[in-house]
Protein backbone atom coordinates (compact mmCIF):
# COMPACT_ATOMS: atom_id res chain seq x y z
CA UNK A 1 0.00 0.00 0.00
CA UNK A 2 1.62 3.30 -1.00
CA UNK A 3 2.02 6.03 1.82
CA UNK A 4 -0.41 9.10 1.81
CA UNK A 5 1.07 12.15 3.89
CA UNK A 6 0.85 15.57 3.69
CA UNK A 7 4.38 16.58 4.93
CA UNK A 8 6.02 16.24 1.16
CA UNK A 9 3.38 19.16 -0.36
CA UNK A 10 4.07 20.88 3.18
CA UNK A 11 7.80 20.81 2.44
CA UNK A 12 7.15 21.47 -1.24
CA UNK A 13 5.22 24.76 0.14
CA UNK A 14 7.61 25.94 2.32
CA UNK A 15 10.34 25.68 -0.28
CA UNK A 16 8.03 27.59 -2.98
CA UNK A 17 7.79 30.32 0.10
CA UNK A 18 11.32 30.39 0.48
CA UNK A 19 11.98 30.26 -3.51
CA UNK A 20 9.31 33.61 -3.86
CA UNK A 21 10.49 35.19 -1.19
CA UNK A 22 13.88 35.42 -2.28
CA UNK A 23 13.13 36.64 -5.83
CA UNK A 24 9.98 38.62 -5.48
CA UNK A 25 10.56 39.94 -1.72
CA UNK A 26 14.43 40.23 -1.11
CA UNK A 27 13.89 37.89 1.65
CA UNK A 28 12.41 40.33 4.14
CA UNK A 29 9.08 37.99 4.90
CA UNK A 30 8.92 36.41 8.49
CA UNK A 31 8.54 32.92 7.45
CA UNK A 32 5.37 32.09 8.59
CA UNK A 33 3.61 28.61 9.44
CA UNK A 34 2.48 27.16 6.30
CA UNK A 35 -0.74 24.98 6.67
CA UNK A 36 -3.29 22.97 4.56
CA UNK A 37 -6.51 22.63 6.01
CA UNK A 38 -10.60 22.88 4.54
CA UNK A 39 -12.20 25.20 3.01
CA UNK A 40 -14.28 27.02 5.01
CA UNK A 41 -14.81 30.05 3.71
CA UNK A 42 -17.02 28.50 0.47
CA UNK A 43 -14.35 28.97 -2.21
CA UNK A 44 -10.83 30.38 -0.45
CA UNK A 45 -7.84 28.90 -2.42
CA UNK A 46 -5.76 30.03 0.75
CA UNK A 47 -5.36 32.72 3.45
CA UNK A 48 -2.81 34.43 5.63
CA UNK A 49 -4.20 35.08 9.26
CA UNK A 50 -3.85 38.47 10.24
CA UNK A 51 -2.84 37.75 13.64
CA UNK A 52 0.47 35.26 14.92
CA UNK A 53 -1.45 32.23 15.35
CA UNK A 54 1.30 30.02 15.91
CA UNK A 55 3.81 30.36 18.76
CA UNK A 56 6.60 28.07 20.10
CA UNK A 57 7.22 28.48 23.54
CA UNK A 58 8.20 31.89 25.00
CA UNK A 59 8.19 33.34 21.21
CA UNK A 60 6.60 36.18 19.38
CA UNK A 61 4.44 34.15 17.32
CA UNK A 62 4.17 33.38 13.36
CA UNK A 63 1.88 34.32 11.19
CA UNK A 64 0.03 31.52 9.16
CA UNK A 65 -0.42 30.97 5.31
CA UNK A 66 -2.86 28.39 4.82
CA UNK A 67 -3.63 26.35 1.38
CA UNK A 68 -7.30 25.29 1.60
CA UNK A 69 -7.16 21.38 0.65
CA UNK A 70 -10.02 20.92 -1.83
CA UNK A 71 -8.04 22.91 -4.31
CA UNK A 72 -4.17 21.00 -3.82
CA UNK A 73 -4.62 19.52 -6.88
CA UNK A 74 -5.28 22.65 -9.34
CA UNK A 75 -2.07 23.15 -12.11
CA UNK A 76 0.73 23.79 -10.37
CA UNK A 77 0.83 27.68 -11.56
CA UNK A 78 -2.27 28.52 -10.37
CA UNK A 79 -1.05 26.72 -6.70
CA UNK A 80 1.92 29.09 -6.75
CA UNK A 81 -0.28 32.35 -7.73
CA UNK A 82 -2.30 31.70 -4.43
CA UNK A 83 0.96 31.09 -2.65
CA UNK A 84 2.30 34.29 -3.85
CA UNK A 85 -1.09 36.04 -2.99
CA UNK A 86 -1.17 35.13 0.18
CA UNK A 87 2.75 36.48 0.62
CA UNK A 88 1.42 40.03 -0.13
CA UNK A 89 -0.77 39.89 2.72
CA UNK A 90 2.06 39.00 4.94
CA UNK A 91 3.85 41.92 3.37
CA UNK A 92 0.96 44.23 4.18
CA UNK A 93 0.48 43.09 7.64
CA UNK A 94 4.89 43.56 8.00
CA UNK A 95 4.59 46.82 6.63
CA UNK A 96 1.15 47.31 9.29
CA UNK A 97 -0.77 47.84 5.64
CA UNK A 98 -4.74 47.54 5.52
CA UNK A 99 -4.94 45.67 2.57
CA UNK A 100 -8.99 44.35 3.20
CA UNK A 101 -12.16 45.43 4.94
CA UNK A 102 -15.28 43.85 5.33
CA UNK A 103 -13.31 41.21 7.60
CA UNK A 104 -11.00 40.49 5.26
CA UNK A 105 -13.09 39.21 1.80
CA UNK A 106 -12.29 43.27 0.14
CA UNK A 107 -9.61 43.07 -1.35
CA UNK A 108 -8.74 47.31 -1.50
CA UNK A 109 -6.64 49.54 -3.74
CA UNK A 110 -3.37 49.43 -2.07
CA UNK A 111 -3.83 45.20 -1.99
CA UNK A 112 -3.37 45.56 -5.99
CA UNK A 113 -0.66 48.16 -5.39
CA UNK A 114 1.76 45.56 -3.20
CA UNK A 115 0.62 42.68 -5.62
CA UNK A 116 1.79 44.29 -8.85
CA UNK A 117 4.95 45.15 -7.31
CA UNK A 118 5.40 41.70 -6.19
CA UNK A 119 4.74 39.08 -9.39
CA UNK A 120 1.17 39.23 -10.13
CA UNK A 121 -1.27 40.26 -12.15
CA UNK A 122 -4.56 41.76 -10.36
CA UNK A 123 -8.42 42.08 -11.51
CA UNK A 124 -11.36 43.73 -9.53
CA UNK A 125 -14.15 41.30 -9.09
CA UNK A 126 -17.97 42.59 -8.66
CA UNK A 127 -17.93 41.53 -5.17
CA UNK A 128 -14.28 41.21 -3.33
CA UNK A 129 -12.59 43.96 -4.91
CA UNK A 130 -9.08 43.53 -6.14
CA UNK A 131 -9.00 39.78 -5.24
CA UNK A 132 -8.68 37.92 -8.80
CA UNK A 133 -4.94 37.26 -8.84
CA UNK A 134 -2.66 35.57 -11.79
CA UNK A 135 1.52 35.34 -11.98
CA UNK A 136 2.54 37.88 -14.28
CA UNK A 137 4.66 37.05 -16.82
CA UNK A 138 8.01 37.31 -15.03
CA UNK A 139 6.77 35.31 -12.12
CA UNK A 140 5.21 32.69 -14.58
CA UNK A 141 8.55 32.20 -16.29
CA UNK A 142 9.94 31.87 -13.24
CA UNK A 143 7.81 28.90 -11.61
CA UNK A 144 7.84 27.16 -15.08
CA UNK A 145 11.73 27.36 -14.81
CA UNK A 146 11.38 24.90 -11.68
CA UNK A 147 10.16 21.96 -13.65
CA UNK A 148 7.74 21.20 -11.26
CA UNK A 149 4.19 20.18 -11.32
CA UNK A 150 0.92 20.26 -8.89
CA UNK A 151 0.04 17.66 -6.46
CA UNK A 152 -2.10 15.13 -6.95
CA UNK A 153 -3.02 14.80 -3.42
CA UNK A 154 -6.82 16.48 -2.36
CA UNK A 155 -9.22 16.24 0.01
CA UNK A 156 -12.90 16.55 -2.09
CA UNK A 157 -15.17 18.80 -1.07
CA UNK A 158 -18.38 16.75 0.63
CA UNK A 159 -22.01 17.39 -0.80
CA UNK A 160 -23.98 15.81 1.60
CA UNK A 161 -23.82 13.18 4.04
CA UNK A 162 -24.57 9.65 3.33
CA UNK A 163 -27.82 8.86 4.93
CA UNK A 164 -29.23 12.37 5.84
CA UNK A 165 -32.78 13.12 4.80
CA UNK A 166 -33.39 16.00 6.41
CA UNK A 167 -31.32 19.23 5.38
CA UNK A 168 -29.87 21.19 8.05
CA UNK A 169 -30.53 25.18 8.02
CA UNK A 170 -28.35 26.14 10.60
CA UNK A 171 -24.47 27.05 10.04
CA UNK A 172 -22.05 26.05 12.19
CA UNK A 173 -19.44 29.19 12.73
CA UNK A 174 -15.99 28.40 14.80
CA UNK A 175 -13.65 31.04 16.17
CA UNK A 176 -10.19 29.28 14.94
CA UNK A 177 -7.98 30.94 17.99
CA UNK A 178 -10.63 30.14 21.03
CA UNK A 179 -12.88 27.17 19.57
CA UNK A 180 -15.90 29.43 20.61
CA UNK A 181 -19.35 28.56 18.91
CA UNK A 182 -21.98 29.98 17.11
CA UNK A 183 -24.66 29.39 14.58
CA UNK A 184 -26.53 30.90 12.11
CA UNK A 185 -29.57 30.82 9.59
CA UNK A 186 -27.46 32.02 6.54
CA UNK A 187 -23.75 33.43 5.73
CA UNK A 188 -22.37 35.48 8.50
CA UNK A 189 -18.80 37.80 8.91
CA UNK A 190 -18.37 37.80 12.60
CA UNK A 191 -15.50 38.94 14.39
CA UNK A 192 -14.78 36.78 17.79
CA UNK A 193 -14.36 40.07 20.44
CA UNK A 194 -11.99 38.03 22.99
CA UNK A 195 -9.66 37.08 20.24
CA UNK A 196 -10.27 39.26 17.02
CA UNK A 197 -10.62 36.62 14.61
CA UNK A 198 -13.11 35.80 11.97
CA UNK A 199 -15.70 33.13 13.39
CA UNK A 200 -15.27 30.08 10.31
CA UNK A 201 -17.63 27.87 9.18
CA UNK A 202 -17.20 24.14 10.15
CA UNK A 203 -18.37 22.45 7.07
Amino acid sequence: MNEVSLKPVIAELEDLFSKFNARFFADKLEKPVITVSPDHTRGAYGWCTGWKAWKAGEDEGHYEINLCAEYLNRPFEETCGTLLHEMVHLQNLQDGVQDTSRSGLYHNKKFRETAEAHGLTVEKGEKYGWHKTTLNPEALEFVQSLGKSGSSLVRPRITGLKGSSKKNTSRKYVCPCCGAIIRATKEVHVICADCDCEFQEEI
